[in-house]
């Protein structure tokens, strides 16, 4: 253990020479590897007792870099606070100041951690990334206003292809040389935004920010778009309590909300909108084979709906993001689960940082079967036809259609002449992402 410890004590021996005695130190280590091979948490406690009288706080996080990137940055299909264990147990062998992370971002959570003395100070990385204010926002009791961040790994996978950051709820992070805040317009216009989705409600509240006068038409009895389709997964709950963020900085910011309102081009035109957003979204891709509308299929967007339907043996049709991430669903819920993809691989378009996560979460939980073309929903399954031509059946009681997204061009095509200004944004546009679609509605709202 010496040996092991020799190098990061050269090198903190050396640190405190150049800077001197009245500097602190921090030094962060994994309080365990988390894999085998690697060091334990109880190494880990004489790791840090060794390294202790050359540091003024120990900061503890987990696993390492060649194994589990999700062990050091928690994913979604993680409990938030999954590692505070390793820097309670440190702790009770150190004397110096503990500092915790790991997918926190409730306020309460963190507030908890303190009071228990599992942790002298908690961190926070990627939920300021989404949510830069929000100390100030715990500071001023405005827990609810807090923006928060879902795990879903855009930050990482976009540091890991272009050197900068992206934030899928904060539209600045990355860009804040670009001149992109939002400012007063020099004329206050009326603004009609057509969809009450991430990217309408995102678009609707910067033109208020902006002094516009704006009206959000959603034909739904609820905001939220396709995030309430996320209510139902317990890992995706950030995402559904998204929409609940974006709607009440809306009505915050004076935002006109009309549910339960179709946006008819006669409707619209009678507003005499100075600008119109259309951020209508997507619907879900539903081919006509046969037996896809029986009893016993639920289109993946309604599963929240109709969950009560899924019995214990399911085959999920369509091996995309949203066909993986319920399939780990439903395995946990205790299903059989069959995930039937026609392409040779799953989720090929999920972020890099995501995906490898996401498939090792679904190893040992779900099958998988690839290079198969569902042709026929049955009582008893989904007949496919392999590469070959070939006819394979896979048996299930229930069938979870998830086959992606169509484009509501419908509604950009009736609408599109009813503003001097129109601007079609999110999945109505070209379906792709929650980040896409909130980063465009910004934009659109700051070109008015």
């Amino acid at each position: 253990m010496e040996n092991r410890c020799r190098l990061a004590i050269e090198v903190l021996k050396s640190v405190r020479k150049a800077v001197g005695p009245g500097f602190p130190i921090e030094f962060r280590m994994s309080g365990s590897e988390l894999f085998e091979g690697g060091y334990d948490l109880e190494e880990g406690c004489r790791i840090a007792q060794m390294i202790e009288p050359y540091i003024d706080l120990l900061h503890v996080s987990a696993g390492t870099y060649q194994r589990g990137f999700g062990d050091t940055h928690p994913s979604m299909f993680k409990e938030h606070g999954c590692n505070v264990y390793l820097a309670a147990e440190i702790k009770k062998h150190v004397s110096v100041p503990v500092a915790t992370l790991g997918g926190l971002n409730d306020p309460e959570q963190m507030e908890q951690i303190i009071a228990e003395g599992k942790a002298d100070i908690v961190y926070m990385a990627r939920a300021l990334l989404a949510d830069p204010f929000l100390p100030r926002k715990v500071m001023a009791n405005e827990d609810e206003d807090i923006v928060r961040c879902l795990r879903c790994f855009t930050c990482m996978a976009e540091r890991a292809a272009t050197a900068t950051r992206r934030c899928t709820v904060n539209p600045l992070i990355g860009r804040e040389i670009e001149g992109c805040e939002i400012a007063k317009a020099p004329v206050p216009k009326k603004v009609v935004v057509v969809g009450g989705g991430p990217g309408g409600l995102k678009a609707a509240h910067t033109a208020a920010m902006r002094g516009h006068q704006v009206i959000l038409f959603e034909k739904e009895s609820e905001l939220g778009g396709i995030l309430k389709s996320e209510q139902a997964i317990p890992f995706k709950k950030e995402m559904y309590e998204l929409s609940h963020t974006f709607a009440r900085q809306c009505y915050k910011a004076g935002v006109d909300i009309r549910l339960n309102t179709k946006a008819t081009k006669e409707l619209v035109e009678k507003e005499q909108p100075d600008a119109l957003i259309i951020a209508a979204g997507s619907r879900p891709l539903v081919p006509e084979i046969e037996g896809i509308h029986g009893d016993n299929v639920v289109i993946v967007n309604q599963y929240y709906l109709e969950k009560d339907k899924v019995q214990d043996e399911v085959v999920v049709l369509g091996g995309g993001l949203a066909g993986c991430e319920a399939s780990i669903h439903l395995a946990h819920e205790g299903k059989k689960v069959t995930v039937v993809e026609m392409r040779d691989e799953l989720a090929p378009d999920a972020n890099v940082r995501h995906r490898p996560l996401m498939l090792q979460e679904m190893d040992g939980l779900v099958e998988i079967r690839t290079g198969l073309r569902g042709v026929r929903i049955t009582e008893n399954g989904v007949e496919c036809m392999d590469q070959e031509d070939h006819k394979v059946t896979v048996p299930g009681k229930t069938v979870i259609c998830a086959l992606g997204q169509r484009s509501r061009t419908d509604v950009v095509d009736e609408l599109r002449d009813c503003a001097p200004y129109v601007c079609t944004i999110g999945d109505c546009a070209k379906v792709a992402t929650i980040t896409n679609a909130v980063y465009q509605g910004y934009h659109a709202a700051l070109d008015i």
